[in-house]
């Protein structure tokens, strides 16, 4: 017998997991935008 549904719990564990997860990718993007501000910033003030 294949059992193909599965329980409240492991759902509800897996929403989280998704959404910590799309939290997490968000903060990747943050920091890498800023970093990439931060390098930029330094170029030119090095540079003048």
């Amino acid at each position: 017998m294949v059992i193909t549904g599965g329980n409240d719990e492991d759902r509800g564990g897996q929403e989280k997991e998704s959404k910590e997860e799309s939290v997490l990718a968000m903060l990747g993007i943050i920091g890498t935008i800023l970093n990439l501000i931060v390098i930029i910033f330094v170029y030119i003030y090095t540079t003048l």
